[in-house]
């Protein structure tokens, strides 16, 4: 049964304050949702929108502080057989579908930039068939992640960027994370010169790339203010469209080093402070950052998926699909990606039958990204009586002035962002964690 007294949030408040669990990671355990686990595929509704995320789990090099599912880049053949696979994957589900509209499309990864050019091509070549045969919403804006060092360093580099262009994606993502050798070096990771950045950044946009976003991450090992302050330096001499940061999370897989809310909390103001006096547009307690005030520094994917709660389907290895009726897991999520990617399908192995409670619970984890969450997507997912059910929660937030509410949003304020993962986890199951 959930507490609902004054006395009861407030203690469970304190209690996870400080610990790291809780974070914008749900469900907290694999474990958790293990009741609600059922046989067949996740529905979605054909008659909303849909965007796709394609996971791409190469890279060139293995960083030490990434969470995401991942291997070295392998051979040529395997790659192709990747792709192939994910696109047959694709296909099948789509002949379910054939007149769905499209809110996005992002290719991420590992880094899908890192697939050897003439792979890379094939990619490209089958989505600007693929998504030109469909039909997508007005502000669709598609999206493709990819490494300085993947694209930048040579002619496959300027080959790999007239493919996205002439595939009509005009938003890249790159992950910079730091600009310090003393910090990237011993995570397993290269730096590239502020020059080399500048470059290819110009030759993008000379292509019709129109939207850099660069990836920086906040509380790192040995990471300092004085770091971060070098990077928003860097930040105003490239002067990219977008710019988005992450914490280092201190329970991400396998990782020894910890770090502590006040360090994380000092480096992301220095950078948020440092963003704004640069003009970007960004609330505080949001990890994105755009010079355009109207597109919130993000891919229309990732827009709805974190403001609105809309339906999305992940193909490849480990990637996760979300609907009203739940969420589902592709093989591959706690698995060896090596010993997968010869299958034959890497459909869904993992089904969760999920009840309106950990439908929102999934969705404020999401939304957590943008220091709050949508009272309108909360209801779509929960039901009208969200306010009711939720009050006594949202009258400590406001009287503790830990979160406003204006229209149809709660906002973090800056004393609340400081434990943002606790005051997220309040709107869980209670009386369980």
């Amino acid at each position: 049964m959930m507490t609902t007294s004054y006395t009861d949030i407030q203690r469970l408040f304190e209690q996870r304050k400080n610990n790291p669990l809780f974070n914008t990671s749900y469900p907290l355990s694999p474990g958790d949702w293990a009741k609600y686990s059922t046989s067949g595929t996740l529905s979605f509704d054909a008659s909303k929108p849909i965007a796709f995320y394609l996971h791409i789990p190469f890279c060139r090099q293995i960083c030490s502080f990434c969470e995401y599912t991942k291997m070295c880049v392998p051979d040529t053949e395997k790659q192709r057989n990747y792709i192939a696979t994910l696109i047959r994957d694709i296909e099948r589900f789509v002949e379910k579908y054939p007149e769905w509209k499209f809110y996005g499309f992002d290719i991420g990864g590992g880094t899908p930039t890192a697939l050897d050019p003439e792979v890379f091509s094939e990619l490209m070549i089958w989505y600007k068939h693929f998504i030109g045969e469909r039909m997508v919403t007005d502000r669709f804006e598609p999206s493709i992640e990819g490494t300085f060092d993947s694209m930048a360093s040579d002619y496959q580099g300027y080959h790999k960027s007239r493919l996205i262009a002439k595939a009509r994606i005009k938003r890249l993502s790159l992950g910079v994370q730091s600009t310090s050798d003393k910090v990237l070096n011993p995570l397993h990771r290269n730096t590239i010169s502020s020059k080399e950045m500048a470059e290819a950044i110009e030759e993008w946009h000379r292509l019709g790339i129109s939207k850099i976003n660069l990836d920086l991450m906040y509380g790192l090992p040995g990471q300092t203010v004085e770091n971060i302050r070098k990077d928003i330096e860097v930040i105003r001499m490239l002067n990219p469209e977008q710019v988005t940061v992450y914490e280092f999370r201190t329970n991400q897989l396998n990782a020894p080093y910890k770090t502590d809310n006040d360090t994380c909390f000092t480096q992301y103001c220095e950078l948020y402070e440092g963003l704004i006096r640069l003009e970007y547009y960004g609330e505080f307690g949001r990890n994105t950052f755009s010079r355009d005030a109207h597109d919130m520094g993000l891919s229309s994917y990732l827009r709805h998926r974190m403001f609105d709660g809309w339906q999305y389907k992940g193909f490849g290895i480990s990637a996760q699909s979300m609907s009203e009726y739940g969420v589902s897991y592709n093989m591959g999520k706690n698995e060896s990606t090596g010993k997968l990617i010869d299958n034959h399908s890497y459909e869904s192995i993992a089904y969760y039958d999920l009840p309106s409670n950990e439908l929102l619970n999934k969705f404020i984890a999401i939304s957590g990204y943008s220091g709050g969450f949508s009272l309108s997507g909360a209801k779509s997912l929960f039901g009208e009586d969200f306010a009711t059910r939720y009050n006594h929660i949202l009258h400590f937030l406001i009287d503790e002035k830990l979160a406003t509410i204006s229209g149809d949003r709660l906002q973090l304020t800056k004393t609340g962002f400081r434990h943002y993962g606790a005051i997220l986890s309040l709107f869980y199951s209670l009386g369980t964690v």
